[in-house]
């Protein structure tokens, strides 16, 4: 390891350990809190019960995101808020955290056991403050339970995730230097969504386990619906996998075919993604963003080996083939279907603000924003990449080049995203264009040079040309 990524290494690792040490002080204060508003666990057989089923649950887990796995015990976990109160909840999860047998790191084990201190405490808290009642056996009827438990009930629910998927965005954050927003919103759109079922799951234990007087045998029947929504989860999750390595397979052929091409998709879609989030785009739309950038010059693989990307100028067959690769690509994907949300953000990426582009010559806000995007994103990558002959200028000056084609080539909206996200995390555009990448072909289709002499703009009028 070379001095700097040693320094690198300490101050990551010094920061996990000051995030570990803030969890664990705010598990104690958060535990303490429970205490002191509602005193000891209500049941100790319901404590270990719950504390035994969650060690049961724990052993199958699915993995939605990288890095982050949900287990079924997540419904134990929230049925216990009611069950056994906020510092019942605590100490139960910190057991089946801590003698839960595995190879986890203790640093990891740990963290983990203090945010389940902190969950618990946090869950049982907001359920008895919006009115829970702690004494089950006095509610009855349909009516009253849905409404003086069920509704506290996944308010304490929805306080629990938020602040389980903020907790564990933050960690991977400060570990990896991962994108907070981003972990945290893929958590909340897989993971999260797992989360309501979690909560009808597991108030309706906590329904058997009381007002139904089945008491700890519900344990025994709550299984096979902690079952069934784990089998759901593992069914999603095979789906999310099986279109990342679809994805990845595009994205391979795509670079055998154009070896310039290596490692420029998943830059665009790293810097769509961060422009995507600066302007404020929901999940659902950063993810087909992100596939259509991955996927954005997929169309080569339809053109034939004639030489284009390789001489200094193009010739008029490689101008044809650059014409046609956008729309060629959303046809060799028009038959996946999770790509359909995609193929308008790759057909219209080369689209200019001012109508000069192709292939529809559309203009303005009539381009899909998703193109409008990569657009952006396609001409940074290419600009920041040496020619022969020519070093790559700085990210900075990169930036101020392309601010000069905002209303023109590119929208100055997302121009303007992309100015924000320089000036307030430089660092993250620099990760995203990936430090020390590769220079670039002669004659590259993405220069926004290029894009002006196929517009068919005279020299003396383009903006933001390289020299």
């Amino acid at each position: 390891m070379t001095g700097q990524a040693a320094v690198g290494a300490d101050i990551r690792d010094r920061r996990v350990n000051a995030v570990i040490a803030f969890a664990l002080v705010a598990a104690v204060a958060l535990t303490i809190t429970g205490w002191l508003y509602d005193g000891p666990p209500h049941d100790y057989v319901a404590l270990a019960v719950l504390t035994v089923l969650t060690l049961v649950t724990r052993l199958v887990r699915v993995r939605v995101v990288e890095r982050v796995a949900v287990a079924a015990s997540g419904i134990v976990s929230l049925a216990s808020c009611v069950l056994v109160g906020p510092v019942g909840s605590a100490v139960m999860l910190v057991l089946a955290i801590l003698i839960e047998r595995g190879s986890i790191r203790w640093p990891a084990r740990i963290f983990n056991a203090a945010l389940g201190a902190i969950l618990g405490s946090v869950g049982g808290i907001v359920y008895l403050v919006l009115g829970g009642p702690r004494n089950l056996t006095s509610v009855s009827g349909p009516g009253e339970v849905l409404w003086h438990v069920g509704v506290p009930f996944f308010a304490a629910s929805l306080a629990f995730s938020l602040v389980n998927f903020g907790s564990i965005a933050l960690i991977v954050r400060v570990d990896s230097g991962a994108s907070f927003r981003s972990m945290f919103f893929a958590m909340l759109t897989t993971s999260g969504l797992a989360q309501i079922g979690y909560g009808v799951v597991g108030l309706l234990f906590v329904i058997l386990w009381v007002p139904a007087q089945v008491g700890p045998f519900s344990a025994l029947l709550i299984l096979i619906p902690l079952f069934v929504a784990q089998w759901a989860f593992v069914q999603y999750a095979e789906e999310e996998r099986a279109h990342e390595r679809t994805l990845a397979a595009l994205v391979a052929a795509g670079e055998t075919r154009d070896p310039y091409a290596v490692g420029h998709s998943e830059r665009v879609a790293r810097l769509s993604v961060l422009l995507a989030e600066g302007m404020g785009l929901g999940p659902a739309q950063i993810e087909s963003l992100r596939y259509a950038a991955m996927l954005h010059d997929i169309g080569w693989l339809g053109a034939r080996a004639s030489g284009a990307d390789q001489g200094d100028v193009p010739k008029t067959s490689d101008r044809d083939l650059v014409l046609g690769h956008p729309g060629v690509g959303a046809t060799l994907l028009d038959d996946i279907s999770f790509l359909q949300d995609s193929l308008e953000g790759i057909k219209h990426h080369h689209e200019r603000w001012d109508g000069r582009g192709y292939p529809s010559r559309l203009a303005g806000d009539a381009i899909p924003l998703a193109s409008r995007i990569i657009a952006v994103a396609d001409a940074l990558d290419s600009v920041t990449r040496g020619r022969p002959g020519h070093d790559a200028p700085p990210i900075v000056s990169a930036v101020q080049d392309l601010q000069l084609r905002a209303g023109s080539h590119l929208d100055p909206a997302v121009v303007a995203a992309l100015v924000r996200v320089g000036e307030s995390s430089p660092s993250q555009l620099g990760e995203a264009l990936g430090l020390g990448s590769p220079d670039g072909p002669p004659w590259d289709h993405d220069d926004p040079s290029v894009s002006d002499l196929l517009a068919g703009l005279e020299p003396s009028t383009r903006s933001g040309q390289r020299g």
